[in-house]
C-alpha cells in the first residue's frame, strides 16, 4: 500500500472526525439555547469549512495538503465553539490540545506543529479576552498555558517524527520482508522449475556426455587416421612441388624452344617470300626460253624442209648427171661408128660424161651430206622437241612451284602466327607455372606447418578424451546432487 493512500485514508477520517465534531457543536449551541444567529455562524462557517475538507478529500484534490487544512478548520471550530457559548467552559478549551492529539494520527510532525501554532494563536486571543479570561483562566498564566502547549506539541511532534521515522523503517523492513518472502518464494518456485529443469536437463546431458565420450573417442581415433592421411598428403603436395619445379623447368625450354621456333618461322617467312620473288622471276625466264624454243622448233621444222627441198634437187641433179651421162656414152658410140669423123665430138662426149661422172659423183657426195645433214636436222629436231616439252614442263613446273612457294609463304605466315600465339602461350604458362611452384612451395611449408598443428590437435584430442570421462564421471555425482535438492525442495514445499 503507496503513502498516498494511507494518507488518503487517515484525510477522509478526520473528515468524518470535524463532521461529527460541528455535528457536536450545533447540538450543544442548540441545548444551550443560544441565540439563532450563533447557531447558524456555527453552522454556515462549519459547513463551508468541513465540506471544502470534504471535496478536497474525496476527490483527491491536494491529498497531501489536507492534514494542514484539518487542524485549522479544527481550531475554527473550537473557537466558533468558545466565542458563540455564552456560558463558555474550559472543557471547550480543551480542545486545542484535543486538535493537537489527533494530528499525531497523521505520524507526521507538521500538522502537528501547525495544530500547536494554532493553539498558541487560540489561547493567546481567549485570554487577552476579559470575557473569555475571567471564565476559561481565571487563576492562569499566559506562560503556563503557552508551556503547557509547547511541551504537549514538543513532546507530541517528536513522538509523531519518532514514530513515522519507526513506522517507516517498519514499513521498510515489512516490504522487505515480504520482498524477501515473495523473492523467497519465487526462488523456490524457480529453484523447483530450475531443479526439475536441471534434472530433466541433466539427464539428458548425461547421455549427451556419455554420446560425447563416445564421439570424443571415434574423433580421436578418426583424427589419427586423418593424421596419417594428411601426413601422406603432405608429402604428396612435397613431391607435388618438386614435380611442379620440374614441369617449370621442362615449359621454360618450351618457351624457350618456342622462341627460337618463332624467330626460325619468321626466317622461314622471310625466306619464301625471297624464293617466291626468284620462282616468279624464274618463271618469267622460262616462259621466254619456251617462246625462244618454239622459235627454234619451227626454224628446224622450216630448215628440214628446206633440206628435203634440196634432197630432191640433188636428185633431180643425179637423175640428169645419168641421163647426161648415158647420153654422152651414146654419143661415144655414135663417134666410135663414125670413125675419124667423129672423133671431135667423140672428145666432146668424153669430157660430158666426164663431167657428167664428176657431177654424179658430186651429187652423191651432196646427198649423201645433205643425208647427213638432214639426219641432224631430224636428230636437233628431236632434241629441240624434247627441249620443247621440258621447257612446257619446266613452265608448268615453275607455275607449280610458284603456287607451292605462294603456299609454302601462306603456311609460314600462319606457322609464324602459331609461334608467336605458342611462344605467347608458353611464357603465359611459365608465368603461371612459376606462380603455382611458388603456391607449391608456399602449399608444402603449410602441409608441414598443417602437418604439426594437426599432430598438436592430435594430441589435445587425445587430451580432450581424457577430460570427456572425467567429465561422464562428474555428470554421475551431479545426478546424486540433483536428487537430494529435489529431496529438499520437496520438504519446503510441505511447509509452505
Amino acid at each position: 500500500m503507496s503513502e498516498l493512500t494511507v494518507l488518503d485514508r487517515r484525510n477522509r477520517l478526520y473528515v468524518k472526525i470535524l463532521w461529527g465534531m460541528l455535528l457536536l457543536g450545533i447540538l450543544a449551541d442548540l441545548g444551550a439555547a443560544l441565540p439563532l444567529r450563533m447557531i447558524l455562524i456555527l453552522v454556515v462557517t462549519g459547513t463551508v469549512m468541513c465540506g471544502l475538507a470534504t471535496v478536497l478529500t474525496y476527490k483527491r484534490i491536494l491529498t497531501g495538503y489536507v492534514m494542514y487544512l484539518v487542524p485549522v478548520v479544527l481550531a475554527l471550530l473550537t473557537v466558533l465553539l468558545i466565542v458563540s457559548d455564552p456560558n463558555p467552559i474550559v472543557s471547550t478549551y480543551f480542545l486545542v490540545y484535543v486538535n493537537i492529539a489527533l494530528m499525531t494520527l497523521y505520524a507526521n510532525y507538521k500538522p502537528i506543529l501547525l495544530a500547536g501554532v494554532l493553539g498558541l494563536g487560540t489561547s493567546t486571543y481567549l485570554f487577552f479576552d476579559p470575557k473569555f479570561s475571567e471564565r476559561l483562566f481565571p487563576h492562569d498564566s499566559l506562560l503556563y498555558l503557552c508551556l503547557y502547549l509547547v511541551f504537549v506539541t514538543a513532546a507530541l511532534a517528536a513522538s509523531s517524527r519518532f514514530g513515522a521515522q519507526l513506522q517507516r523503517q517498519v514499513t521498510e523492513e515489512k516490504g522487505q520482508a515480504v520482498a524477501a518472502k515473495e523473492l523467497s518464494d519465487r526462488l523456490v518456485d524457480k529453484l523447483e522449475s530450475s531443479i526439475q529443469l536441471l534434472s530433466g536437463f541433466s539427464a539428458q546431458q548425461k547421455e549427451d556426455v556419455q554420446a560425447t565420450g563416445r564421439i570424443s573417442k571415434e574423433a580421436t581415433s578418426t583424427f589419427v587416421e586423418m593424421t596419417q592421411a594428411i601426413e601422406s598428403q603432405s608429402n604428396a603436395v612435397i613431391s607435388v612441388s618438386g614435380s611442379v619445379q620440374e614441369v617449370e623447368e621442362v615449359i621454360s625450354g618450351l618457351a624457350d624452344g618456342t622462341d627460337r621456333l618463332r624467330q626460325l618461322s619468321a626466317d622461314t617467312a622471310q625466306l619464301t617470300q625471297a624464293g617466291s620473288g626468284e620462282i616468279g622471276v624464274l618463271a618469267v625466264e622460262v616462259e621466254r626460253v619456251r617462246a625462244i624454243v618454239g622459235g627454234t622448233v619451227q626454224l628446224m621444222e622450216a630448215l628440214g624442209e628446206q633440206n628435203a627441198r634440196v634432197s630432191d634437187i640433188i636428185g633431180t641433179i643425179g637423175e640428169i648427171a645419168e641421163q647426161t651421162n648415158l647420153l654422152a656414152l651414146n654419143a661415144a658410140i655414135e663417134a666410135a661408128r663414125a670413125g675419124e669423123h667423129g672423133r671431135g665430138f667423140a672428145v666432146v662426149s668424153g669430157e660430158v660424161r666426164k663431167l657428167a661422172d664428176h657431177s654424179r659423183q658430186a651429187t652423191g657426195e651432196i646427198a649423201s651430206i645433205l643425208e647427213t645433214v638432214r639426219a641432224q636436222i631430224e636428230a636437233v629436231s628431236r632434241q629441240v622437241h624434247l627441249g620443247q616439252s621440258a621447257v612446257a614442263a619446266s613452265h608448268d613446273a615453275s607455275r607449280q612451284v610458284e603456287r607451292i612457294m605462294s603456299d609454302i609463304a601462306a603456311n609460314s605466315e600462319r606457322v609464324k602466327s602459331q609461334a608467336d600465339e605458342a611462344y605467347a602461350s608458353a611464357e603465359y604458362v611459365r608465368e603461371k607455372y612459376a606462380g603455382i611452384a611458388g603456391d607449391s612451395d608456399q602449399i608444402a611449408a603449410a602441409a608441414e606447418e598443417n602437418m604439426a598443428s594437426i599432430q598438436q590437435v592430435s594430441a589435445n584430442m587425445a587430451h580432450q578424451n581424457g577430460k570427456i570421462n572425467a567429465i561422464v564421471e562428474d555428470y554421475g555425482r551431479l545426478d546424486t546432487l540433483v536428487n537430494e535438492l529435489k529431496q529438499l525442495v520437496g520438504g519446503q514445499e510441505k511447509k509452505r
